[in-house]
């Protein structure tokens, strides 16, 4: 029995074990380093130069047509969803609470409004 396990263990299993770990244990550490970034728009310095520009936009008008409409609702859905990314235009004008995100609270400001019609 003892010769099965030994024919197992060459140094050819063993280096390739070995490699096969290191490889393991980077790919871990790579994504690691990446897991906070899902969102890496929202964070850019030209996010943030576009949210501090001053505009005339009205909060919430994500399509830019001059009203809040239904449009403007789906528009947030699918940025919030990460179904599309945002324009530093949509990010400005959806961003309705100015948390340089778009998130469920600017969703449910647009909904309000829409209600409120």
């Amino acid at each position: 029995m003892q010769k099965k396990y030994r024919s197992l263990l060459t140094a050819r299993s063993l280096q390739t074990l070995s490699l096969g770990t290191l490889c393991a244990i980077g790919a871990f550490t790579m994504g690691m380093e990446t897991a906070g970034d899902v969102h890496p728009f929202a964070k850019s310095q030209a996010a943030l130069e576009a949210f501090m520009t001053p505009g005339t936009e009205l909060r919430g008008d994500v399509n830019s047509n001059g009203a809040i409409d239904s449009e403007d609702a789906y528009l947030l859905y699918q940025f919030t969803q990460n179904l599309e990314m945002p324009t530093s235009a949509q990010l400005r004008a959806g961003d309705t609470d100015r948390d340089l995100q778009l998130t469920g609270k600017d969703l449910g400001y647009v909904l309000r409004q829409l209600s409120l019609q």
